[in-house]
């Protein structure tokens, strides 16, 4: 699959690292393509472009920028024609604090500002490092999808899946609500209470085959 990547920062060239590895084809959309800071994720099956280009020629894109940068992004990609939209971002403010919330979220204010694109929230939960690397032994980290469109959310799965994280769809978009609270306890917990940046979620099942 060709993906597009919205922000090259250290989630979208996790993911869009790992991706690469699975054999999937990167394309990186950033403000300035030609900038010698980009130079180092070029690859064989990787590209770096301008937003509107990484969009038009993607099957499905990622939007990992910051929170700040998200609406001049979509703003800058156009129209999605009805791709898949899967978005990484939380929309943390000033003070660290959740911009969204109860009633709304920023998958949903993504929803809007996205042109015609089937948005999904996923890959918001973790850090980065664990999306470069989901194992934790035998156990591999959860990773939360939801989104009203059933296509859209297959998809992100089977992405989930390709980065060897436990995908789990809890539900349509507005799930968003709880999944963005959700990355603030892992920041908190990581970052804030001095547990550091190799935890993760995770699923406990007592019948294996569930």
């Amino acid at each position: 699959m060709k993906i597009g990547i919205i922000g090259a920062g250290n989630v979208g060239s996790s993911l869009g690292g790992g991706l690469a590895r699975e054999g999937h084809s990167i394309v990186y959309g950033v403000r300035d393509p030609a900038s010698d800071k980009h130079a180092a994720l070029k690859g064989p099956n990787v590209d770096v472009r301008s937003v509107r280009e990484a969009v038009e020629a993607a099957d499905l894109v990622i939007l990992a920028t910051p929170w700040n940068a998200a609406q001049g992004a979509l703003e800058a990609a156009g129209d999605f024609a009805q791709k898949t939209l899967i978005d990484a971002t939380n929309p943390i403010g000033p003070g660290f604090a959740l911009t969204h919330g109860h009633t709304d979220s920023g998958a949903e204010q993504v929803a809007r500002w996205a042109k015609n694109a089937r948005v999904v929230k996923a890959f918001n939960t973790t850090g980065a490092e664990n999306m470069a690397d989901p194992a934790y032994g035998d156990a591999r980290v959860a990773m939360f999808v939801c989104g009203d469109d059933e296509a859209a959310c297959s998809a992100a799965e089977g992405l989930a899946k390709d980065l060897g994280f436990d995908p789990l769809v809890v539900g349509g978009l507005t799930k968003a609500r709880l999944l963005e609270p959700m990355a603030m306890v892992w920041i908190t917990l990581a970052m804030v209470k001095g547990h550091g940046r190799g935890i993760a979620f995770g699923m406990l099942r007592r019948d294996a085959k569930s």
